[in-house]
């Protein structure tokens, strides 16, 4: 009783400040695609008995590549339902561009590090080779909409020091094409390797301030059109990685209501709150997450009832609902039932929300950015 209290006062904390509207806007942000996690079910397998405890991750249990099927199941879901303005829902999915090119890396000696875009990755998994193309059909579709999420979702200086141990957990994961080892599941004392944008000196800095720069590029090469918005890997950035995205013309900030900006003198993080429609020293616009739907995290939630009680508080205060839901809820590549059971859950959401506000509108964050930016 007490948790559905505090969780029901955080709804109206973070909905009570910032910009409003009378419209009914739903916006779906969905983190991670494009990289890599668990390369196979029997490389979980082999993960599990080296001792790794990947029972308490549920993204190591399920995240992957999305398959061709993924994709297709994905698409046809929300292909099926239809806003008043007879749109789709639209999946901002945002994107990290490359992933560690493990061969080159060995071959190398540990002693440089290399990536590879997610293109070419995906070319190497079995059920994958027309991923790219299924993209593609769903940008044209506007059912999948693209944004930048980084070029790696990895703290490359710490995974490389742990990879000059041969026998390091993070050395055996490497072995298998693996590189997210959650601390959660990892028997070494160490920070995480997901936060990207994290950083233990200085030249941890100017690195990711670097891949920044190069994956904005990227993206942009790939896809034909500039990202302008982003979201920080694990929620962590700081004022120069505002900058530098300002340079690229990213005009709209993801995040949670709560940024950790890194402070490598303390080992720390200094917490700072944002609100949608809040605009930084560069005019950037931050866009906050205020309603969830992660079903792959804990499969006996009702995670349905949850998300439409966060999107009732949204348009209470006369804000956009903005719902956060990582890749790893629609990936089937290692667990068919993790993807079978959690569409069914996206199409129950999907058919209630629009029962219950039949003038709902479904845009992507770019959309919404936009609507923000017309209306000051």
């Amino acid at each position: 009783m007490l948790k559905k209290i505090k969780r029901n006062i955080a709804r109206h904390i973070i909905n009570w400040r910032g910009w409003t509207t009378n419209r009914k806007i739903i916006v779906f942000e969905s983190d991670d695609w494009g990289s890599v996690r668990m390369s196979s079910k029997k490389n979980l397998s082999t993960l599990s008995d080296y001792g790794v405890k990947v029972q308490n991750c549920h993204y190591m249990q399920n995240d992957a590549l999305a398959s061709e099927e993924d994709l297709s199941l994905l698409f046809h879901l929300l292909s099926s339902h239809k806003d008043v303005n007879g749109n789709s829902p639209l999946i901002t999915a945002n994107v990290i561009m490359a992933n560690p090119d493990f061969k080159k890396i060995k071959e190398a000696s540990f002693d440089k590090y290399y990536y590879e875009l997610f293109t070419e990755t995906l070319k190497k998994y079995p059920k994958h080779k027309k991923s790219f193309e299924l993209w593609k059909d769903g940008i044209n579709e506007k059912l999948f909409y693209p944004q930048f999420h980084g070029r790696e979702h990895l703290q490359v200086g710490r995974w490389m020091t742990y990879l000059k141990n041969l026998d390091s957990e993070t050395r055996k994961a490497f072995e298998l094409d693996i590189f997210g080892l959650s601390t959660t599941v990892t028997n070494e004392n160490r920070r995480s390797y997901m936060a990207a944008y994290d950083w233990d000196n200085e030249k941890d800095r100017e690195f990711i301030l670097n891949s920044i720069s190069d994956g904005l590029s990227l993206f942009k090469k790939i896809f034909g059109f500039n990202s302008i918005s982003s979201i920080a890997p694990n929620y962590i950035w700081d004022d120069d990685v505002e900058k530098t995205l300002n340079e690229h013309q990213v005009r709209f900030i993801q995040g949670s209501s709560i940024q950790k900006s890194p402070d490598s003198t303390n080992k720390c993080y200094k917490k700072v709150r944002h609100y949608t429609g809040q605009k930084n020293e560069h005019s950037q616009t931050y866009l906050v997450r205020n309603c969830k739907f992660e079903p792959s995290s804990n499969p006996e939630y009702d995670w349905v009832d949850r998300c439409l009680k966060d999107i009732k508080n949204a348009f209470l205060w006369n804000k956009p609902a903005l719902i956060e839901t990582h890749r790893v809820n629609f990936i089937g590549f290692i667990n068919p039932k993790n993807r079978d059971k959690n569409l069914k859950k996206l199409d129950e959401l999907l058919k209630r929300i629009q029962n219950i506000w039949p003038d709902v509108e479904f845009l992507s964050t770019e959309q919404l950015g936009k609507v923000i930016a017309s209306n000051e």
